[in-house]
């Protein structure tokens, strides 16, 4: 598959809920709405640049995301806060139901890196992952 050569809050969003969409059909989910709990994964032998660290630090500190279900708008902008530079890749998992919200954990890279360098092309929907409960 192609690299991917472009990224804006517009693609990531569809790339986000393109995997919402793909864990909603695997899982046999029925849900309105849906939030998001932020895990960031600390990468051992992966050097961050300052960029990363200024993102580890202040928007992905567990002061700022620690605990908290976020909504899509909020989720998407501390994620694109960046752009063109977003995580390298971003693995999602569904947690539970929460009424008629679905809440989904989005665990992910520190690495903030240009779109050509995003993982997980081959799904269509870089840089995401779905994770299904038979993976996790």
């Amino acid at each position: 598959m192609d690299r991917i050569t472009q990224m804006n809050k517009e693609i990531f969003q569809e790339n986000l809920l393109s995997t919402i969409i793909e864990i909603k059909d695997n899982e046999k989910l029925c849900f309105n709405n849906y939030k998001f709990i932020i895990e960031p994964i600390d990468e051992p032998n992966k050097p961050l640049n300052g960029t990363d660290d200024m993102m580890r630090l202040i928007l992905f500190s567990e002061e700022n995301i620690g605990g908290k279900k976020l909504p899509l708008e909020n989720t998407i902008n501390l994620y694109c806060g960046l752009v063109p530079l977003v995580p390298i890749w971003i693995n999602i998992s569904y947690v539970k139901m929460n009424q008629d919200t679905a809440i989904f954990k989005l665990q992910n890279s520190l690495r903030f890196r240009k779109p050509t360098l995003l993982r997980n092309v081959e799904t269509g929907h870089p840089p995401f992952r779905a994770l299904f409960n038979h993976q996790n």
